[in-house]
């Protein structure tokens, strides 16, 4: 099974699957998920597998089970989080406010002196210079847009090929952290003056995407659509580490539309970044397949990044 490969547990993958969806929009607050059945015949994986996943996903509140009914989605407007993070949230915030009670400060002192620190730390924050390393400029932008959704930040995007470079080692002294994959941390650390603000993230592949991909016919004519070879390179390299070497492609560099049109004519399958996506959507045909693959940093990962600046901030 292809996804046993990944490193990561499938329970996990799936998890963090669901979760995307649920961030994406394609389940939406109270909707209903499909059945452990349903989704594990989609996936070819077991349905103890999926059942896991969803059992912690239950735990987390981000899903609630209904009896005689089946597994939803949280609806936004229930409140109940029993288990999950906004109840751990607020014995959080029980146990800080009686403490500050302890050293002769009012609640309300409490809230105001909160209001006051968040506002400091997010200007903090926003102060800070932050490159993002990795082979292309395609995964590089979606790890941006991640992080952007958590701080604002001034980004730097930096590829892994051009680190030797003066340009790109001056850049990196001027800014206060560096992210990149784990995979890449020691080459990153290496080129940096300082290796202690390289900050490694768990990054994954995009589940749906591999499954897709994995049930290609080896026949298959697959273009893959980017701005840079590096994008298929690093593709092909992640297929032959699945055990997908079957899967045949070819590179096609984004261009102008309407000679991108024809470039994509004879390919059944076109794979490409979510903004190539938006390049090739209007020009494929109905017998054309699009399949959308990213890495995107995981959950904890991004958790522990955002206590990172929290951290480096005073």
């Amino acid at each position: 099974m292809v996804l046993q490969r990944m490193g990561v547990p499938i329970y996990l993958q799936v998890k963090n699957h669901i979760l995307e969806k649920i961030r994406s929009g394609f389940y939406q607050p109270g909707s209903k998920l499909p059945t452990e059945r349903d989704l594990a015949t989609e996936l070819g994986i077991s349905r103890n597998t999926v059942s896991a996943a969803y059992k912690e996903l239950l735990l987390e509140g981000a899903l609630e089970a209904r009896q005689g009914r089946g597994t939803f989605v949280k609806g936004a407007n229930t409140g109940e989080e029993t288990g999950g993070r906004r109840e751990r949230l607020l014995r959080i915030i029980d146990d800080a406010m009686g403490k500050v009670v302890e050293l002769g400060f009012s609640v309300e002192q409490f809230a105001a002196f909160v209001t006051i620190r968040a506002k400091e730390k997010a200007e903090a924050v926003r102060e800070l210079r932050v490159a993002v390393v990795d082979v292309t400029h395609e995964y590089i932008q979606r790890y941006i847009s991640q992080i952007g959704q958590m701080a604002h930040l001034r980004f730097e995007p930096l590829l892994l090929s051009e680190l030797g470079a003066e340009q790109s080692a001056e850049l990196l002294k001027v800014c206060q952290l560096v992210v990149t994959p784990l995979e890449h941390q020691a080459a990153v650390a290496a080129i940096t003056d300082n290796p202690a603000k390289v900050v490694p993230v768990a990054t994954m592949a995009c589940l749906e995407a591999v499954v897709k991909i994995a049930r290609l016919p080896a026949e298959t004519r697959v273009a893959v659509v980017a701005d840079h070879r590096e994008f298929m390179d690093s593709l092909t390299a992640f297929l032959t580490k699945m055990g997908l070497q079957q899967i045949k492609m070819e590179f096609v560099p984004s261009e102008g539309r309407a000679a991108l049109r024809d470039s994509l004519a004879p390919y059944q399958v076109i794979v490409a970044s979510e903004a190539g996506e938006r390049l090739v959507g209007p020009l494929v045909t109905a017998n054309q397949n699009i399949i959308v693959f990213y890495y995107e940093i995981d959950r904890g990962s991004l958790n522990q990044l955002l206590t990172r600046l929290l951290n480096f901030t005073v």
